[in-house]
């Protein structure tokens, strides 16, 4: 799953490896064996310089890309309902 993330991530930025891996921070050849799927457990320091990378948070690089795709919900207002005075 995250190699198919990190793939879709670089192709919708329209970069190539080694661009993306300088945008992040990274080794290309670390970028590329992690889009490979051959080495498949980033650590959380790079886990935060790819998402830092590509713009997003961190547990958005963490999701498929259908759920990432998908609209986020609006945050709605909370209303303060007090109790008024006689």
């Amino acid at each position: 799953m995250f190699r198919t993330r990190l793939r879709a991530l670089r192709d919708r930025s329209g970069l190539t490896q080694e661009q993306a891996a300088e945008r992040c921070g990274i080794g290309q050849k670390l970028f590329q064996l992690y889009e490979l799927g051959i080495k498949d457990n980033p650590g959380l320091k790079t886990l935060e310089k790819i998402a830092r990378g590509f713009g997003i948070e961190l547990h958005e690089l963490l999701v498929s890309e259908s759920l990432a795709s998908q609209k986020r919900p609006t945050k709605r207002k909370r209303v303060a309902i007090g109790r008024g005075s006689s």
